[in-house]
């Protein structure tokens, strides 16, 4: 963690940027924000059809929720702030992918990714085990994804 009165400032700063560049997608998703002595919260339901929604909730207390279409982080660890705007303007763009993996025999869902690509060249990941004890199975499990569309298709 960092002292609070560093994270404050750079919390500030972030969220400041996000804001604006959030006014720029007002025409292309309902943008839904909130903003409270203690946490930072916006949510983008795009307008498009198989585009990608994602909600964020940044806390004071250095911690992050994230709903990524219909998966969700909670409570997890806010090292660097200047991730989220980078991470957003990806989702908005597009670059989302969905994977699951599937069981060969049932077609049962084993895990569950979402991957997004940022424009610097990392990719963000969130994992989730669906079927408890499956997940040294993938190796012969079928992987489908899933890609999301931009939310401007201009």
């Amino acid at each position: 963690m960092q002292p609070q009165d560093v994270f404050n400032q750079a919390f500030d700063k972030a969220t400041d940027e996000i804001d604006a560049w959030l006014q720029t997608m007002a025409t292309v998703a309902a943008v839904d924000l909130e903003r409270t002595a203690g946490y930072w919260r916006a949510r983008l339901a795009p307008r498009g059809h198989n585009a990608c929604p994602v909600e964020l909730m940044l806390s004071r207390r250095q911690v992050y929720d994230i709903d990524i279409g219909g998966e969700s982080l909670v409570a997890q660890p806010l090292e660097d702030v200047t991730l989220f705007l980078p991470l957003l303007q990806a989702i908005a763009a597009g670059h989302v992918v969905k994977r699951d993996w599937l069981a060969r025999a049932t077609g049962t869902t084993l895990t569950r990714e979402k991957f997004v690509h940022l424009s610097d060249g990392r990719r963000w990941s969130l994992r989730r085990v669906v079927m408890a004890g499956t997940a040294a199975t993938e190796t012969s499990a079928l992987a489908r994804d899933h890609t999301y569309l931009g939310y401007s298709r201009s």
